[in-house]
């Protein structure tokens, strides 16, 4: 990866913050914000205009904010009109589309597709080919692993949209599907292979084709270590704000 500046394309009023390096043949459309000691990986495209640019006169592109301390990689396609806090980390290839909004210290892993208008916590992970229909809702540090798929069309085709919501702290496992206008709760784990068709309340761990409610999730024990594994944020802490101190003694810092 080198910052040559060769090819690259910087549209009107974009605001570029200290230290930001932007990789080859990478196109900056207008009204883009990019804060300090952001990386642009090369071949990516920031601030796409949205479908009015190619169709109407007088398009004017909505203002596109990336936050500080970010990590693009290479051919990521950010649609105008999208917000991200700090921190933001993305793979390979991922596209997001109009009017998303993150919070800090989100990840978007390789060949994400994440739709418009959808907004999302801090500390999200959406890992590879995970698809975030229009309209959902994501809280804070909720887990989508890979090959999961959010819909909103509960009468397709239609234009009937309502997107899934997600609580805090909830794991979404591999190859699931989560219906329109669900909604699951905080401290969830959905199991892999899942088929989310109804609310799924605090604390559950669901699981099948439709998911079902088998237990409360604090009930969930380990082979390898004695104890419930949930909730998970006891257990795991790698990249997390109460890394090194506990999520007790985190939880009390934000009161």
């Amino acid at each position: 990866m080198k910052f040559n500046n060769r090819n690259v394309v910087l549209g009107a009023n974009v605001r570029l913050g200290k230290n930001v390096r932007i990789g080859d043949n990478t196109t900056i459309y207008d009204n883009v914000e990019i804060g300090d000691n952001t990386i642009i990986a090369n071949d990516s495209v920031i601030g796409e205009p949205q479908h009015a640019y190619y169709f109407q006169g007088g398009y004017s592109n909505p203002a596109t904010v990336i936050g500080a301390n970010s990590f693009v990689r290479s051919h990521a396609i950010i649609y105008a009109g999208s917000t991200f806090g700090d921190n933001l980390n993305t793979g390979h290839r991922v596209t997001i589309r109009e009017g998303a909004e993150f919070g800090t210290n989100c990840l978007i892993s390789t060949l994400a597709d994440i739709q418009g208008n959808a907004t999302f916590g801090d500390y999200c992970r959406l890992y590879s080919n995970v698809h975030i229909c229009e309209f959902s809702k994501l809280g804070n540090h909720v887990f989508i692993y890979p090959y999961t798929i959010f819909t909103n069309d509960s009468r397709p085709p239609s234009n009937h949209y309502m997107g899934p919501t997600v609580g805090d702290y909830t794991i979404i496992a591999v190859h699931s599907v989560v219906l329109p206008g669900v909604t699951i709760g905080s401290n969830c784990l959905i199991g892999a292979n899942s088929v989310v068709s109804r609310d799924i309340p605090d604390f559950s761990f669901a699981v099948g084709s439709p998911a079902k409610v088998t237990r409360d999730i604090r009930e969930i024990g380990s082979r390898e270590k004695e104890g419930a594994q949930y909730p998970w944020m006891y257990n795991f802490e790698r990249g997390m704000p109460w890394q090194g101190i506990g999520f007790d003694a985190w939880s009390q810092q934000q009161h």
